[in-house]
C-alpha cells in the first residue's frame, strides 16, 4: 500500500457523477490503457491521472484511431475542463513506467495549501405512483418515488487542506419527507446530511471517517455486495488511496488496491447496532482485465448471545473457520468475485470498431448456501465514427431456489432476521432476494454538448413467494451541458408493476406484495447541476 509514496489527499468524486461514465467509456474505447475503475468512489486526482495518461497516449499516437475520436475528443475536453486544477501543466508521460511521475505532476498548478470546490443540485419532480403511495427508487441512497410534486436540493462542498487532509459535506433538503420512507421505514425529516467525510492520506494509506456510500462491483444497474441503493453508512474506512505495485521482483505483476470499512447499522433491527466489516482486494494484472474479491461480515449487536463477538478477533475466526453453524462466533457473511475484460474488435465475431467490455460478478450468501450473479456487456461505440453506445446487463439472486429449492437466501439470514440490510434496503442489489433483472441502456450524443439516453428494464422480485412482484420499465433522459460548470437533465420513466411490494416489518424483515394489483407509475424529473 505504501509503494506509491507520492499519493496526496484528494476528495472523492460522488457516485453517479458523469465523470465515472466518461472515464469508463474511454477505457472501453482503449483510449485510457491502465485504469482501475470497478471500485468507486475514487478521487478527483485519480481521475486526473487517468485523463492525463489518455492525453499522452494521443500525443504519442499510442491511442487507437479507428473512428473513436468522434466520442473520445468531446469526452476528454469536458474532463480536461472539469479536472483542470488537478491536471496542471505537466502531462509528460510516455510509458507505463513513468506513471509515478505523473502522480506528482497532476498537482503542479494546485499545490497551494488550501483547495476547495462545490456542487449545487436542484431537482424538481412530478411523480404519479399508482394507488397514491411510494415506490422504491433504485440506487438513490435510500430514497423513494413519492406520489406528487417535490423539490430536492443539495449542496456538496469540499476542501483540501495541504496534501494530507480532504473534507466533504453534502446537506440535502427534500420537500416531501415520504421520499425517505413510509410505513415500516417511516421518516419525518425533510433535511439531513447525505454525506460528511474526512480523509487523511499519508504514504498512499487513506483513513476516512464519516458518512458515505460505496459501489464495489462492475454492475451498472446494481451490484451484489455494496451499492448506494441504501441510505449512506456511517463508516470508518482504511485502504490504499491509489493503485500500487508490489516491490522488488513482484513489481511486473501489475497494480493492486486494498479497501476496507467498518460500520454500525441502525437501532431498529433484530440486534440493534450490529456491525459490518467489508474488505475488497482489486487487481489489474494487464491493461485489458481487472479482477476483484470482496467479503462482507455482519456480527455483534445488542442482544446477541455471543460474548466473543468483538472486532477484530471475530473476523480472524470468521475468515479461518466455518461460522454458519451458530454459537458465539456466528456471523452473517457474503462474498463475491468480479471481473472486467476488454475484448478487441474481431471481424464477424466482435464487429464493433472499439470492441466491447464484458463484466460480471459471482456472489455467495452465507457461503456456500446462496448464489448470485451479475453479467453484462458494454459496447462503447456501436458503429464507426458514431457516438452511440449500448449496454445489456442481467442479474440473478434466484439460482439456488430454481435448482435446489432453497428460497430467500440473498440478503436474508435465519439468525439475523433483519438480514444484510440498512433501514430495510439491501446493502447490495436493489432487486433483493430470489430476483432476476434484465436491463438495457443506450446513449448517443446529438451534439458535443447534448446527450440522449434510453433504458428498458424487466424484473421479478421475491420469486420464491406465490405472489411476487413483476415489473416493466422504460425511460428517456436528455442531458445538456450549458457550459463546463452547468448541466441540465430532464427525464421520464414509465413503470408497470404487478403485485407491488411494500416493506411491512423490519424485525424480522418482511415485504408484503399486493396480489392482483397493477400499478402504473409515471415519473417526470428535471435536474440542474452547477459545479465550481
Amino acid at each position: 500500500m505504501m509503494a506509491s509514496s507520492t499519493a496526496l489527499a484528494s476528495v472523492n468524486l460522488p457516485l453517479h457523477h458523469w465523470a465515472y461514465e466518461a472515464i469508463e467509456r474511454l477505457v472501453a474505447l482503449g483510449v485510457i490503457d491502465r485504469a482501475m475503475i470497478i471500485p468507486k468512489p475514487y478521487s478527483r486526482k485519480q481521475a486526473a491521472i487517468y485523463v492525463a495518461r489518455a492525453i499522452e497516449r494521443i500525443r504519442t499516437d499510442e491511442a487507437p484511431a479507428e473512428g473513436q475520436q468522434a466520442i473520445a475528443e468531446p469526452l476528454l475536453e469536458r474532463l480536461l475542463q472539469f479536472l483542470q486544477p488537478e491536471l496542471g501543466e505537466q502531462l509528460g508521460v510516455t510509458s507505463n513506467e513513468q506513471r509515478d511521475r505523473m502522480r506528482g505532476a497532476v498537482r503542479s498548478e494546485a499545490g497551494e495549501a488550501i483547495r476547495f470546490g462545490g456542487r449545487l443540485q436542484v431537482e424538481g419532480d412530478a411523480f404519479s405512483v399508482g394507488h397514491g403511495t411510494v415506490r422504491l427508487r433504485e440506487n438513490d441512497m435510500g430514497r423513494y418515488y413519492a406520489n406528487g410534486e417535490q423539490v430536492r436540493t443539495d449542496f456538496r462542498g469540499w476542501i483540501e487542506l495541504t496534501d494530507a487532509l480532504a473534507l466533504s459535506i453534502d446537506p440535502q433538503y427534500i420537500s416531501n419527507a415520504h421520499a425517505l420512507g413510509i410505513g415500516a421505514t417511516e421518516n419525518n425529516h425533510n433535511a439531513y446530511l447525505q454525506e460528511f467525510n474526512a480523509k487523511l492520506t499519508l504514504f498512499n494509506i487513506a483513513l476516512q471517517v464519516g458518512r458515505s456510500s460505496l459501489w464495489w462491483g462492475p454492475g451498472y444497474n446494481g451490484t451484489l455486495l455494496m451499492s448506494d441503493h441504501h441510505f449512506p453508512l456511517d463508516m470508518l474506512q482504511l485502504g490504499s488511496e491509489e493503485p500500487f505495485r508490489l516491490p522488488w521482483v513482484f513489481r511486473p505483476l501489475g497494480e493492486w488496491k486494498i479497501q476496507s470499512f467498518l460500520t454500525k447499522l441502525e437501532r431498529d433491527r433484530d440486534f440493534p447496532r450490529a456491525q459490518v466489516f467489508g474488505l475488497r482486494i482489486s487487481y489489474l494484472p494487464v491493461d485489458w482485465i481487472e479482477i476483484g474479491l470482496t467479503r462482507l461480515t455482519q456480527f455483534d449487536g445488542r442482544g446477541h448471545d455471543g460474548k466473543d463477538q468483538y472486532f477484530p478477533a471475530i473476523l480472524v475466526n470468521s475468515y479461518l473457520n466455518n461460522t454458519n453453524k451458530g454459537g458465539p462466533f456466528e456471523t452473517n457473511e457474503q462474498a463475491m468475485a468480479d471481473f472486467r475484460v476488454r475484448v478487441p474488435s474481431i471481424p464477424y465475431l466482435v464487429p464493433f470498431p472499439a470492441g466491447m467490455q464484458v463484466y460480471g460478478e459471482y456472489g455467495l450468501e452465507d457461503p456456500p448456501v446462496g448464489i448470485g450473479i451479475v453479467f453484462g456487456v458494454y459496447i462503447p461505440q456501436v458503429l464507426k465514427s458514431s457516438t452511440t453506445d449500448f449496454r445489456i446487463e442481467y442479474a440473478d439472486t434466484d439460482i439456488r431456489r430454481r435448482f435446489q429449492g432453497n428460497s430467500a437466501q440473498w440478503y436474508n439470514n435465519g439468525v439475523r432476521t433483519s438480514g444484510m440490510r440498512y433501514r430495510g434496503f439491501p446493502l447490495g442489489h436493489w432487486m433483493g432476494t430470489d430476483a432476476i433483472d434484465l436491463f438495457t441502456r443506450t446513449t448517443s450524443f446529438l451534439t458535443d454538448d447534448i446527450q440522449l439516453g434510453a433504458n428498458v428494464d424487466f424484473y421479478e422480485r421475491d420469486r420464491g413467494k406465490p405472489v411476487h412482484e413483476k415489473g416493466h420499465e422504460a425511460g428517456l433522459d436528455l442531458t445538456w451541458w450549458l457550459s463546463n460548470q452547468i448541466q441540465i437533465t430532464a427525464g421520464y420513466t414509465f413503470q408497470r408493476i404487478h403485485n407491488p411490494g411494500q416493506i411491512t416489518s423490519m424485525t424480522p424483515f418482511i415485504e408484503t406484495f399486493a396480489g392482483g394489483v397493477t400499478s402504473n407509475n409515471h415519473f417526470l424529473w428535471t435536474n440542474l447541476t452547477v459545479e465550481f
